[in-house]
């Protein structure tokens, strides 16, 4: 599949500076379309969450916009506002009244940005669509490259998609000296062929500080009992913290808990 430029930002980068020390937060959570426990939309405890968590970059999975679930609500947008970031939506399955998909919201700004959808392998059997977006983020020290998938719940097409998603034209196409961000629901635990697949490029946020509490659980949230919620990186960063929210408002607002790593630029480079 062939992905194709969605929008480019017209912001100027920022020029990087050398020797300066850059520390900022980054956070994947599935926001189970605003859903809580109750199953009543509730849209305010998932702004809530994601301000709490102080977060620069957050890759958001099952947002909805429009019509149906989201009471004539954008999400992406409406917590972006609210949150005074930038953000990116993207609509892997949209019926004309309700579109539902991938956001990144962030403080800084787009160098640009890619979506596509993912291998359906028996779209009879399984209408569920997939995607991924990638983005090309400008921090005060040069670009991030930053990804948000969720992937399928069936083993078979889950490898096709993440096949794609690890060819030259997704991750393999980041220069090897730009610092990568893989996020998402990937609907694989750290048992799974797609972990371990993943680990060969890249390296797993939760496995790098000496923690006896990690790595944590991230579905289900009131229970958790497996990790399926991940965050890959290249090493260009040194983790300085890593959290798996959970407490009443996490395991209200949805069916996942929040991912969410502050990080420190290894290296400092010119633009």
């Amino acid at each position: 599949m062939k992905k194709y430029i969605v929008e480019e930002h017209s912001k100027a980068p920022e020029p990087g500076v050398a020797g300066e020390q850059f520390v900022f937060r980054a956070m994947s959570y599935n926001i189970h379309s605003g859903i809580n426990a109750n199953r009543e939309v509730n849209l305010q405890n998932t702004l809530n969450i994601i301000g709490d968590s102080d977060a620069d970059i957050v890759a958001l999975q099952e947002v909805d916009t429009e019509k149906t679930v989201g009471k004539n609500c954008n999400q992406a947008r409406s917590l972006a506002e609210s949150l005074d970031m930038d953000y990116v939506f993207f609509p892997v399955e949209s019926n004309g009244l309700h579109a539902f998909g991938l956001a990144i919201l962030s403080r800084f700004s787009f160098n640009q940005y890619y979506c596509d959808w993912l291998p359906n392998l028996c779209p009879k059997l399984n209408p569920r669509k997939r995607g991924a977006i990638q983005a090309t983020l400008q921090t005060p020290v040069g670009p991030i490259s930053f990804f948000n998938t969720h992937l399928s719940l069936y083993k078979p097409e889950r490898g096709k998609q993440l096949k794609v998603l690890l060819d030259n034209n997704w991750l393999l196409s980041v220069p090897k000296n730009e610092p990568v961000i893989f996020c998402g629901d990937l609907n694989a635990g750290a048992l799974s062929k797609t972990y371990r697949r993943l680990k060969k490029y890249l390296i797993d946020v939760q496995k790098t500080l000496d923690d006896p509490l990690l790595p944590k659980r991230t579905f289900h949230s009131k229970a958790p009992l497996i990790r399926i919620d991940h965050m890959f990186i290249s090493n260009h960063f040194t983790p300085l913290k890593v959290e798996v929210k959970i407490n009443k408002n996490t395991q209200m607002a949805s069916d996942h808990l929040p991912l969410i790593a502050e990080l420190e630029m290894k290296k400092i480079y010119r633009l």
